[in-house]
C-alpha cells in the first residue's frame, strides 16, 4: 500500500519515510476526537506551515488534507482555538471590540429598556467573554449549514467542521489585522466593510479551490444558501438555549 501522506510504499503501522500512521482514513467520529485531544493536549508542529497554506492555496490545502496529506498540518481544532484566542486577546489589548462584541452591543441597544439585563442578555455577553469557545460553538452550526448546501458533494458532516474550522481561523488573523490597524487609525467605515468583504470573501475562495469540479456559479450559490441556513440554524440554536435558561430559571425560583 502507498502512505496518503507522501505516497510512498508502505509494509507497516508507520510510513518510513514521512512517519505518518497508515491507519489514516476518512474524517469520522472517533478520528476527530482523537485529533480533537490531540489538538488540546499536545503541542503539534506545522502551525506556520498551515497559516501559509491556508492563504496560498486553502481550498487544495484543506482537501488534500481530508485525502490523508495531514503530517504537516496543524490539526484544525487546535488551529481555530489558537487564533481565535490570538485575536481576543489582541482586542482586549488594543481596547477593540470584536465582531461578536460589536452584535452584542447593538443587541442590547436594541433591546427593551426595561431588562437591560434579561437572560439573553447574560448569556450573549458570556459568549462574547468566551470569543475562542463561541467560535468552536459556531462552528459545528455553520458546518451543518454547508453540510446541507453542498450535500451533493458527498463529503461528511465533520469534514465540513474540518473546512469551517481552517476557514475560521484563517478569518481570525484578517480579523486581528483589523483590530491592529484600527487601534493606529481608528475605526472608520471602510475598514469594517473591507474586514467583512475580506472575510466573506476568503470564505468564498475557499469553497471555489475546495469544490473545484464544480462550476463557480453553482458554488457560488451554494454558499450563499449556506449562509441563509445558517442564520435561521443559528437563530434555532438561540431560541432553544434562551427557551432552556428561562425553564431553569422558573424552575430555580
Amino acid at each position: 500500500m502507498n502512505c496518503k501522506n507522501c505516497n510512498q510504499l508502505v509494509d507497516g503501522n508507520y510510513c518510513k519515510h514521512c512517519g505518518q500512521s497508515t491507519g489514516i482514513g476518512r474524517i469520522n467520529f472517533s478520528g476527530f476526537f482523537n485529533d480533537l485531544s490531540d489538538s488540546v493536549f499536545q503541542i503539534n508542529r506545522g502551525f506556520f506551515y498551515t497559516v501559509n497554506q491556508l492563504f496560498v492555496r486553502p481550498g487544495h490545502s484543506i482537501r488534500e488534507y481530508l485525502e490523508g496529506k495531514r503530517k504537516k498540518h496543524f490539526k484544525p481544532v487546535g488551529y481555530v482555538l489558537i487564533l481565535s484566542t490570538i485575536y481576543f486577546f489582541i482586542a482586549r489589548f488594543l481596547e477593540s471590540d470584536t465582531f461578536l462584541n460589536d452584535f452584542v452591543t447593538g443587541f442590547a441597544s436594541s433591546s427593551d429598556d426595561s431588562e437591560p439585563d434579561g437572560k439573553p442578555l447574560t448569556i450573549l455577553k458570556w459568549f462574547t467573554g468566551n470569543y475562542a469557545y463561541t467560535t468552536l460553538m459556531l462552528i459545528p452550526v455553520f458546518s451543518l449549514a454547508s453540510f446541507l448546501s453542498f450535500l451533493k458533494f458527498k463529503f461528511n458532516y465533520l469534514e465540513h467542521v474540518v473546512l469551517n474550522a481552517y476557514i475560521t481561523g484563517q478569518q481570525a488573523i484578517i480579523y486581528s489585522i483589523s483590530a491592529i490597524l484600527t487601534f493606529f487609525f481608528g475605526e472608520f467605515d471602510l475598514l469594517i466593510m473591507l474586514t467583512l468583504g475580506g472575510s466573506i470573501g476568503y470564505a468564498v475562495f475557499v469553497f471555489l479551490q475546495f469544490f473545484l469540479k464544480e462550476t463557480r456559479i453553482s458554488v457560488v450559490f451554494r454558499f450563499i444558501l449556506t449562509y441563509v441556513l445558517y442564520v435561521i440554524l443559528l437563530t434555532l440554536v438561540l431560541f432553544l438555549v434562551f427557551s432552556f435558561s428561562e425553564i431553569f430559571s422558573i424552575t430555580e425560583n
